[in-house]
């Protein structure tokens, strides 16, 4: 990785911290989650299979966005990626969805029965039905998601610690409460910062573990088992590695957003945004290996049960989305970023960004749609508008109440250093 990078100063970092979120922006994301919620009971009324099915594919592409915000953190601190440090903050955002998750998690269970389709009888000896109960799939993933959570949230109190006494007194309201508690039994900077870099070292690894093992079983039970008999060794990889490039994606947007937004000097240099331009290119292609990997085997072999996850998708009314997906999260990406000069373009980069995180859409639909929809043709209307618009205005919500809280690039740092002679 580069190692020019931005530097910005504790003040600047300060005055990155608004305290409120702007009226606009919060008018956005109340308007949209109101769409999303009038959207979702009109369709559970009239269509009730299509709203369920949006929710499912939706909590998905949600949840692995927001836990790969955690990731970032982990995966810099177990690595001691100090290119990425700049970026935390913006990374550790997206954690803020993540108690809405679990809770959109336990209402999936009520609409399962629309989705879960070994609920009911299948036509295929390659199905265990000790292990596929609708009761057995929501306790253990919501066991696992509930540690997984917690042991990240306690990353977050450690990694945002070393900065609350200096946020505090920008703050007002339940905004200084939260951050006050952050810095309770403050014993100094130098002893604080140390233990705060301390605690997180130890804990990077195990959520890079846990975030691995979780989001593989939450990817086999909620995704790969809608097609009774299909198997694949690499769906967990596939499942969680498209979150992480959605990560990377979104803060990208994020980045280009907030650049020059704070007394006109930029937060992000050039060669900062190219580093997360190589990561974000390097990442396109090991998602579309993974993809092309279990689809070469399936090729070959030939064999129909793992087949007719293909068939369902490549062949038919569901084809055109399919490859579409394809061309945002590789073929496009895969062009715009493959010079120097356009990672080095912040608005480039965000652009790139958003058709990856639009391809990645169209991906968690492609995942859950055509393995369990009984109707003709492909459902997208306006439920699945409604609905998505619904959660990218909760998504947004909880994005804004951590980035007005919390100065968008860190200011202590708690990333451990490496030798001289050894590392990035």
């Amino acid at each position: 990785m580069s190692h020019a990078r931005k530097t910005v100063s504790q003040e600047q970092a300060l005055g990155t911290v608004t305290g409120r979120i702007p009226g606009s922006w919060l008018l956005i994301w109340l308007a949209a989650i109101a769409l999303g919620a009038v959207g979702f009971f009109l369709a559970v009324g009239s269509t009730p299979q299509r709203a369920w099915m949006t929710v499912w594919f939706n909590f998905l592409f949600w949840t692995s966005l927001a836990m790969g915000g955690v990731v970032f953190s982990a995966i810099l601190q177990a690595a001691k990626g100090h290119w990425g440090k700049p970026f935390r903050r913006l990374a550790e955002g997206a954690a803020a969805f993540l108690p809405f998750s679990l809770v959109l998690f336990v209402l999936l269970y009520f609409g399962s029965e629309y989705v879960l389709v070994w609920l009911g009888p299948v036509e295929t000896l390659h199905l265990n039905r000790t292990w596929l109960t609708q009761d057995g799939v929501f306790i253990r993933n919501g066991i696992l998601l509930a540690i997984l959570y917690l042991a990240s949230f306690v990353f977050l109190w450690y990694s945002l610690r070393a900065d609350a006494p200096l946020v505090a007194p920008r703050l007002r309201g339940w905004r200084k409460a939260l951050v006050g508690r952050l810095s309770n039994k403050w014993r100094g900077d130098e002893v604080e910062v140390e233990r705060c870099t301390r605690r997180i070292a130890r804990l990077g690894p195990f959520i890079i573990l846990a975030w691995v093992g979780v989001l593989s079983m939450l990817s086999y039970d909620l995704i790969m088992s809608l097609v009774p008999g299909f198997v694949s060794i690499v769906w967990g990889p596939y499942y969680f590695v498209g979150g992480w490039l959605c990560l990377l994606a979104l803060v990208a947007l994020m980045a280009n957003h907030y650049n020059h937004r704070f007394g006109g000097e930029p937060l992000w240099g050039q060669w900062d945004f190219h580093d997360l331009g190589k990561l974000m290119f390097a990442f396109v292609v090991f998602w579309t290996y993974l993809w092309f990997a279990q689809f070469l085997v399936v090729w070959y072999g030939n064999l129909p049960r793992e087949a007719n996850f293909f068939l369902e998708r490549a062949v038919g009314p569901f084809s055109g989305i399919y490859w579409l997906q394809m061309v945002l999260i590789f073929a496009l990406p895969f062009v715009f970023l493959l010079g120097r000069k356009p990672k080095m373009r912040s608005r480039w980069l965000a652009f790139v960004a958003l058709i990856i995180l639009t391809g990645f859409w169209v991906e968690r639909f492609n995942l859950v749609v055509p393995s369990v929809w009984e109707g003709s043709g492909v459902p997208l209307g306006w439920q699945e508008i409604l609905i998505s618009v619904g959660f990218i205005g909760l998504f947004g919500l909880c994005y804004a109440m951590f980035a007005s809280t919390f100065p968008k690039v860190p200011i202590r740092d708690t990333i451990a250093a490496g030798s001289a002679g050894q590392g990035p």
